[in-house]
Formats: C-alpha cells, structure tokens, sequence
C-alpha cells in the first residue's frame, strides 16, 4: 500500500493540530506538519511519531513556503496528496471599528497566505493521484448566509478565501485537482480560562 501524504498549514493548535493527531493515527499515513515556530508542535508529543514531519513554515513568508516544497520534494516522497490549509487568524472587531491596517494583517494571513501556499504547493499536488487541497473556511464567509457584524475583517477575509478556491477550481479543471472551501461548524481553538 503506498502512503498518503498530507501537508498542513497551521498545524501546532486548534484545528490543525487535530488534524495532525488524527492522522498520525492512520495506517500508511504521512504527515508533513507546517507551524511558525516547530517547539510548539514537538511540544504536544512526548516522542515524535515516526510518520510526523515538523516544518517551519510561517504562511506570511514566500521563503518558508518555497523551502517547505524544497524539503518535501527532496524526501523520500517527492509529492503531497492532500493540502491543507488551515492557518488563519480571527478579528473580533465590526467593520466599522476595523482600521485598514487590521484588515490587511487578516486579510495576509487568511487570503493572502493560502494564495502563497497553493501556488508554492501546486507542483507537488501534480505528482500525487489523489490532488486534493482543502481550505479551512467559515459559513462567516457566505455572502447569502451572513448577518453576522461582529468579525468584520475575518468575514471579509473568509469570503474572500471562498472566492479564491472557485478561481484555483477553475484554472485547475483540467488538471484533476481537486478544491474544496470547508467550514468545520464551531470549534473552540483556543483554551478555556480557568
């Protein structure tokens, strides 16, 4: 049986790191973890599991993606079956009181990161059969279903994302990868206090 080989954006907390810890526990299985700082994902393992492989990869960074898809491709592998986009930020501001500034830092980290790592990634997207990237979205980000005002920037940045993976489906048509904008419903990624 041949491996499936994931790569995650995002994977050292919340839903990404969940993605990690599922996986792993797949037969055949190999994930290529991306986090901004790789302590913070060796951290949750007292040992590292054998089909883990920790990247740095901040998604703001040209550098990093382009180093991430240089390891991958000088490994063992050479491909990734399925992306995963997951990195992403929250701004719990209403428009109104959001600053230009604000937007542009969700809208790098929320549109702007998953345009880099798709491109970056693509490559290695076409050496796989399976050619599956997910990007993690939010129903925020539906045009028809929002009435929702108080996370202005993140709504924009999620429609935004939604409208990004249309146009990477369209280009791609013909390639046979497969796109998919996912909203996992509401999930707390951020410890409770107390």
């Amino acid at each position: 049986m041949t491996e499936t080989v994931y790569f995650i954006a995002g994977a050292s907390r919340g839903i990404g790191l969940e993605f990690v810890k599922q996986l792993l526990d797949r037969p055949e299985t190999i994930v290529f973890a991306g986090v901004r700082t790789p302590s913070s994902l060796e951290s949750q393992f007292p040992s590292l599991p054998a089909n883990l492989r920790i990247l740095k990869c901040d998604v703001t960074s040209d550098d990093d993606a382009w180093a991430c898809v240089a390891a991958i491709a000088q490994s063992q592998y050479k491909r990734i079956d399925v992306l995963i986009n997951n990195a992403g930020i929250d701004n719990y501001l209403p428009i109104r009181t959001t600053t230009p500034e604000e937007l542009r830092w969700v809208l790098e980290t929320n549109l702007v990161a998953p345009l880099r790592i798709m491109r970056a990634f693509i490559s290695l997207l076409e050496k796989s059969l399976v050619k599956k990237v997910i990007c993690i979205s939010s129903d925020f980000g539906s045009i028809a279903m929002n009435d929702r005002k108080e996370f202005g920037a993140y709504n924009v940045s999620k429609a935004g994302l939604n409208q990004l993976v249309v146009q990477f489906k369209n280009e791609y048509a013909d390639e046979g990868i497969t796109f998919i904008p996912m909203h996992p419903g509401y999930v707390c990624t951020f410890p409770s206090a107390g």
